[in-house]
């Protein structure tokens, strides 16, 4: 009772402190995982008023990696695919949003005819390949009724999933083709755009010129004011546009190596490999190294793709050893343990069967009664192919045998309940020089002392600067490089390094002037510290920005060069070689088109000069120029007219490359992208 009437006396404190915890609880929900109140929590991306769902992302992520996996690819980085496959659902996005808006749609019967028509597209006709079908009719039959073939839904259910999401892609894909006429129809060379395009490339210049670089001139002497970057800031700000939150880093990645101690241990190691199978038979004596990787293969000696290796292979005697080779931190070795005469390809005509036992009787009667295969692979199962060459270098000696006692009907190479592989032998090639050899590897990784002392030695270094100032200003001194690094919320890597999401997302989570921790646990071979220098909000980089002041006062100061450069040579000379004396260069040449994009020895986009050379007279001296890096006096000293007449295709396929329908298509996307608010809310879940 006692304890009941403290408990009562106490009733308010204890209703405060529950609230208090509850409100505690409802706040740590909200702020890990909710956000259920303000916005939605299941969101990565927006695309003007559409909303890409985690969960959607998700599968659409695990498809492509399976897909990846199919295809065998390598491994790719996890960030880097999630990054390509959310750019693809915002680009659908904005697709899709654009052929709404243009009430671009495909009907019913264009659908059918895609998929089981007269104009079956090839993507639908793989998946019939694959099935072993002969028609997508056939298949579409099969699929949406089984029984009639002695199937269950359940026997087609995978093959109807791959066929309905096919339909939606074809689908797709046929509004986007409209799409694509539409922009074609839209942009269309005219009779002045062909004449004009024939007329940009059928007159080509030889010119002789001087050039004096802007570099000749000393930067302190043309200074840039504060109020010229901004004012010309102001006047090219849209070219600084920055669709998402930027953030400025230096990040130090250190390679984790084997050290010289590492390197040397090795040599002793591999030296011993190489004394024992040097002075044993065969390779029995290394097998149980596990440090050791054994390949062993019979092969021909066109099989062998390494040069010495090969030539090696041709002059040794059973028994013989390479020296070790030593490439990437990978020592090879190479061993002949055999040679032989021996049957290393077969002409075989082969048919496989996917069913039961009477049906594997009925298409190997079918077959040695001479039946053609086209009529056989009528039969739902069967696939074949006849007269080709396999190679049998490395098949198991049973298998080998088996073509060998081969006689002129066709045998089982493969049977089981499910299926079975029949092949007739058509021709055995004479036998040939077959080798029997083993190569060895030895790769040296990093000790564990190697490791801790690269890491004790960088933490040393970020321990006594950590903060972004004397991160960067002592990297060099401490024996690592700094390096810059820009990156947005939805940067898959740093600086190109692969599994360094992490680092992305840390740098999203500090504020500048902080230095993280190490990050060596990412499954790759470096260590890797950062650095945040600044932040950058989304709308412009702000002049202030080094990187933008940097650009803007060069552009301005070889403006102020060039005026200085024309005005010291402007009339000082009547020729070319005159000019050439006052600049203290040697004449060149070149040749010059108005269509071109890049002239010999002197650069990319110079567009004032070929602007000039189209209009100049020849024999007259032109200039001084103003080019993008230099000043330029030059003289048209030959003419060439083209003597082949363009076709009109050619101009409309050029005015469509250039500045047409493909130039339109190829930035379609960005100018949609440009015109729709996205934002990429990835970094908040992956």
């Amino acid at each position: 009772m006692a304890a009941l009437e403290k408990i009562r006396s106490k009733a308010v404190l204890l209703t405060v402190v529950i609230g208090l915890a509850l409100l505690a609880f409802i706040l740590t929900d909200f702020l890990n995982s909710g956000r259920t109140f303000f916005g939605d929590g299941n969101t990565v991306a927006k695309v003007g008023n559409t909303k890409i769902d985690a969960m959607q992302f998700q599968r659409r992520y695990e498809t492509a990696s399976q897909e990846m996996q199919s295809r065998g690819q390598r491994s790719i980085d996890g960030a880097v695919l999630q990054s390509q496959v959310m750019t693809q659902m915002i680009q659908e996005v904005l697709l899709n949003d654009e052929l709404e808006a243009l009430g671009i749609d495909v009907t019913d019967e264009e659908i059918t005819d895609a998929m089981v028509g007269n104009n079956v597209r090839p993507q639908v006709m793989q998946l019939v390949q694959q099935a072993g079908m002969q028609s997508a009719s056939e298949l579409y039959d099969l699929i949406f009724n089984p029984s009639k073939y002695g199937m269950t839904d359940a026997d087609v259910a995978q093959l109807k999933s791959m066929w309905i999401t096919l339909e939606e892609n074809v689908t797709q894909g046929l509004k986007y083709e409209k799409l694509q006429n539409l922009i074609m129809g839209a942009f269309q060379a005219n009779d002045l755009d062909k004449k004009e395009m024939a007329a940009e490339n059928a007159t080509t210049s030889t010119i002789q010129f001087a050039r004096v670089n802007y570099s000749t001139l000393k930067n302190d002497d043309y200074q840039v004011s504060d109020s010229e970057i901004r004012e010309r800031y102001n006047k090219q700000k849209e070219l600084y546009k920055l669709p998402e939150e930027m953030r400025m880093a230096h990040i130090i990645s250190v390679n984790v190596s084997p050290s010289t101690a590492d390197l040397n241990l090795a040599q002793e190691n591999i030296n011993g490999v190489y004394t024992t199978l040097v002075s044993n038979e065969g390779i029995d004596d290394i097998r149980n190294n596990s440090d050791l990787v054994i390949n062993e293969n019979k092969v021909r000696l066109n099989d062998v793709r390494q040069n010495d290796v090969r030539e090696f292979v041709a002059k040794a005697v059973v028994g013989d050893v390479t020296s070790p080779k030593f490439q990437s931190n990978t020592y090879t070795i190479t061993k002949l343990l055999g040679k032989e005469m021996g049957l290393d390809s077969v002409n075989v005509s082969m048919m496989s069967i996917a069913g039961a036992k009477n049906l594997q009787d009925s298409v190997l009667n079918m077959l040695n009664a001479g039946v053609s295969y086209a009529e056989i692979q009528k039969i739902q199962g069967t696939q074949g192919q006849e007269n080709f060459w396999q190679t049998l270098v490395g098949a198991p000696d049973s298998t080998i045998a088996k073509f060998k006692a081969a006689g002129k009907d066709y045998f089982v190479l493969n049977q089981s309940a499910q299926g079975a592989i029949y092949v007739k032998v058509n021709e055995l090639k004479a036998p040939k020089q077959l080798y029997d050899i083993a190569q060895i590897t030895y790769t040296v990784y990093p000790s564990t002392k190697t490791i801790e002392d690269l890491r004790d030695s960088l933490q040393s270094f970020i321990n006594t600067n950590n903060t972004t100032e004397l991160f960067v200003q002592n990297a060099a001194k401490a024996g690592y490089n700094a390096m810059p690094a820009r990156v947005t919320s939805s940067t898959p890597q740093v600086n190109g390094i692969e599994n360094t999401r992490e680092v992305v997302k840390w740098l999203f989570e500090v504020q500048p002037g902080a230095v993280s921790a190490i990050f060596d646990k990412q499954n790759n071979d470096k260590m890797v510290v950062a650095a945040l220098d600044k932040v950058y909000e989304e709308g412009y980089m702000p002049v202030s920005a080094p990187e933008i002041t940097s650009e803007i006062t060069a552009e301005i100061r070889n403006e102020k060069k060039a005026d200085a450069l024309v005005a010291q040579y402007q009339g000082k000379a009547s020729d070319i070689a005159g000019y050439a004396k006052l600049m203290d260069v040697a004449v060149d040449s070149a040749k010059v088109t108005f269509g071109q994009n890049y002239i010999a020895k002197i650069g990319a986009g110079e567009s004032a000069l070929t602007a000039s050379v189209a209009t100049a007279e020849p024999g007259k001296v032109m200039g001084p120029i103003k080019a993008n890096t230099s000043v330029i006096v030059y003289e048209i000293v030959n003419q060439e007219q083209s003597k082949r007449e363009v076709t009109d295709m050619e101009t409309t396929q050029q005015f469509a490359r250039t500045r047409g329908s493909q130039a339109v298509m190829s930035q379609a996307i960005n100018i949609l992208r440009n015109a729709t608010d996205v934002e990429n809310l990835m970094i908040k879940f992956f």
